[in-house]
């Protein structure tokens, strides 16, 4: 199916790729990631195995991936387009946003999106907003009231 989804892929999207029980196969390698990128996918999410890690690398398509291996998966097995899955234990639904990133992988139903976007605007506020104070000389232990009575301070050795 994995095929068959790549001609579906619109410039932009993010294509989820999902087992329902992950196998010790790849999913993804080099020659489907090419086509990913000519279809203009903006990035691929792999609950499962990819492998070509090298070529994925210089491809350019940013891809997530609970495992690296060698074998390839079979084509014998069918699968179904744009169905909810569930990975890593979230549920998909086509047409959620997802947010991939350097830290792990987030889908953010549409129906949430505005209340997401005001949270994280709120705590990139109060990131930079503490970062300024440790970077003023503050520690975390007096911002955070986190002193434990008698431990290491004023300890003579």
């Amino acid at each position: 199916m994995v095929h068959a989804a790549i001609e579906r892929i619109q410039p932009g999207e993010i294509v989820v790729i999902a087992m329902p029980e992950v196998r010790p196969v790849a999913l993804v390698g080099e020659l489907l990631a090419v086509q990913m990128k000519m279809r203009g996918a903006a990035a691929v999410l792999v609950d499962g195995a990819v492998r070509d890690v090298m070529e994925l690398r210089q491809l350019g398509l940013p891809i997530w991936s609970r495992h690296i291996r060698a074998r390839g998966a079979t084509k014998a097995i069918p699968g179904a387009l744009d169905a909810r899955v569930e990975v890593a234990g979230a549920a998909i639904e086509p047409g959620d946003i997802l947010v991939l990133g350097a830290d792990g992988a987030v889908c953010v139903p549409v129906a949430n999106l505005g209340e997401v976007a005001k949270a994280c605007e709120a705590r990139i506020a109060k990131e930079a907003s503490l970062r300024r104070r440790l970077l003023a000389g503050e520690r975390s232990l007096d911002i955070y009231g986190l002193h434990v009575p008698g431990a290491g301070e004023g300890r003579e050795e």
